[in-house]
């Protein structure tokens, strides 16, 4: 058994490491499949029973001291959100916000806090990059209950020592977190940075064992293995996702306005139309338009192509990508819609179908366009820093690959569908026919 403030060792595993990546790691590996022991305060599956940890031996960045949420701050002004934190106030007892890098889901949780007053009820934890080491993450769990008022109460210290059963130290923290004497809420954010694959099991067990009175929020830019959808069934899960994160044109004039920007109704929206609502998008433009001397024309300029733009997404989402994800979203960015054989013709690979699908699901500024999930766009910031980035690498290659896509499309019947209608490649002055007979050379 475990013993308290000195004798605690938890061990971490690197988990498989998937074909490609989300727009900041990749998936942990899959927890299905397990089944917790049916004896009453045992966490342990049956495959994992009495099983120890081991101290890890990959160096990987360490998470971040844990303790109380950090103060919610935004340089020119902050908008509330109301309706999203009501949602959160009302929330089940598991919350998971799962968007995009820079949908604003860490600044809405911080927000909400401080609004609702919760600081001294509330664990924060930050995982840190590409997190490899489970004995880091729940020793960090723990010093975060800790620092709470409740927790503060109940909750016995972790350390490291060798030789732990971790099974028989989550019985302890959950038997501690019962004695939790009011509501409190245990945070982590960037989740999706956990590459355990052991802590992600053991997450997942907490999460269906830890009492009522102890709530969850998962901040996470793609969604997690970790079964929730049992939890989804019981009505214990609430999930906020990009499409909730996106600001609408009343919360975007809040956001310039409190940085001191007025422009027109229809530029206003033309800038939320540009940045479908992306909140990095949105604030990088009202940075960009303070000062400015001609806003307008600054709104109708900005794409995906401007500096602190195309900074972000590449150190974002792009640079994070293996070189053949890459090389499809560069070569695809040619069409305003593609699908997989069009993308795996365009790229010059096979299987390219799932990968968008995976991609999607990453948050990785990838959307499906129909319910069968094959026909997919980039978002608009995001295809015109692809474009950009195709035109510096390969600029030979754009009118082979406008030639390609047209007769592909002139060989297909593609039917018009009401939902998402594939548009027709921008083919620039050169005529179809003569598309049609260019070679292909796409490897």
């Amino acid at each position: 058994m475990l013993t308290i403030a000195h004798q605690v060792t938890w061990g971490g595993e690197a988990s498989t490491r998937d074909r490609h990546v989300e727009p900041s790691d990749q998936h942990p590996e899959s927890v299905q499949g397990e089944k917790a022991s049916s004896q009453k305060g045992d966490l342990r599956p049956v495959e994992h029973v009495r099983r120890k940890c081991h101290d890890s031996q990959v160096a990987a960045s360490r998470t971040a001291p844990a303790g109380r949420p950090p103060v919610a701050s935004a340089p020119g002004g902050i908008v509330s959100r109301p309706a999203l934190f009501q949602r959160l106030s009302g929330a089940g007892r598991v919350v998971q916000i799962s968007a995009p890098a820079g949908s604003g889901k860490t600044y809405l949780v911080r927000s909400w806090i401080e609004e609702s007053g919760l600081a001294d009820r509330v664990a924060w934890v930050a995982v840190g990059r590409e997190e490899r080491d489970a004995q880091r993450f729940w020793i960090s769990v723990g010093d975060a209950l800790r620092q709470t008022e409740p927790g503060s109460k109940v909750v016995r210290g972790l350390t490291a020592a060798p030789e732990l059963d971790c099974w028989a130290a989550l019985e302890q923290l959950i038997k501690d977190m019962g004695a939790l004497p009011e509501r409190t809420w245990l945070v982590v954010d960037d989740l999706h940075e956990l590459s355990s694959g052991e802590a992600m099991r053991q997450l997942e067990l907490v999460l269906m064992r830890a009492p009522a009175h102890l709530s969850f929020l998962l901040v996470t830019r793609h969604d997690l293995q970790l079964g929730l959808h049992r939890l989804r069934l019981d009505g214990e899960l609430t999930e906020i996702r990009a499409a909730d994160l996106r600001f609408n044109v009343a919360e975007s004039r809040a956001l310039l306005h409190a940085a001191g920007v007025e422009v027109r109704d229809s530029t206003l929206g033309r800038l939320v139309e540009r940045t479908e609502g992306w909140a990095a998008g949105l604030r990088l433009a009202t940075l960009s338009l303070v000062g400015h001397p001609d806003p307008e024309r600054l709104v109708d300029e900005f794409s995906g192509s401007d500096r602190t733009v195309a900074e972000y997404l590449l150190a974002e989402v792009l640079g994070r990508q293996p070189d053949p994800v890459r090389r499809l979203l560069l070569r695809t960015s040619v069409l305003s819609q593609v699908n997989g054989e069009l993308a795996d013709l365009l790229a010059g690979t096979s299987g390219a179908e799932g990968i968008l699908q995976d991609l999607e699901r990453a948050n990785a500024f990838v959307v499906s366009v129909d319910g069968r999930r094959s026909w997919f766009r980039y978002h608009q910031l995001f295809a015109e820093l692809l474009q950009l980035e195709l035109r510096r690498a390969e600029p030979d290659l754009i009118p082979v690959l406008h030639g390609a896509a047209a007769g592909w499309y002139a060989g297909h019947a593609v039917q018009s569908r009401r939902s998402a209608t594939p548009k027709p490649p921008r083919t620039g002055s050169l005529p179809l026919a003569s598309f049609q007979t260019i070679g292909l050379a796409l490897n």
